[in-house]
């Protein structure tokens, strides 16, 4: 039997999909930002320690603070962050990675979460104002 542990897609060779195991195995080596697409609520419960919120609402809106380098796309089951990577793929500079199974599949594996807004977890609204929304 195979085990497939990654999905290249054939239109877009920088966009992959990744089991969490695999995102926070290359978020050790400090090599990834993680972009948090959900809504500011789901954010608050809980989120990857790190990770950036930016809602999908407003990801091609803030195309231009989107980290360099790889990204990971993060939601809550994986649905969101697929289309914010094989729906929006030329808004990434590097490496576009859809996390499944999302927070969901995350926590399921016993993985560090934090609760509570955070700096990372505003900064989008101050961007938004900064563009005059």
């Amino acid at each position: 039997m195979q085990v497939i542990e990654q999905y290249v897609s054939p239109y877009y060779k920088h966009i992959l999909s990744l089991p969490p195991s695999s995102v926070r195995n290359i978020r050790s080596s400090n090599r990834i930002s993680h972009i948090d697409v959900r809504t500011p609520q789901e954010y608050e419960d809980h989120h990857i320690p790190g990770s950036i919120l930016i809602p999908l609402d407003y990801l091609e809106t803030l195309v231009e603070y989107i980290p360099k380098g790889d990204i990971a796309v993060i939601c809550e089951h994986g649905n969101r962050a697929m289309y914010a990577t094989y729906g929006m793929p030329l808004i990434y500079k590097g490496r576009a990675i859809h996390m499944m199974y999302g927070m969901m599949g995350w926590m399921a594996m016993g993985y560090e979460t934090q609760s509570g807004m955070d700096k990372n977890g505003i900064i989008w609204q101050e961007l938004l104002e900064k563009k005059g929304y």
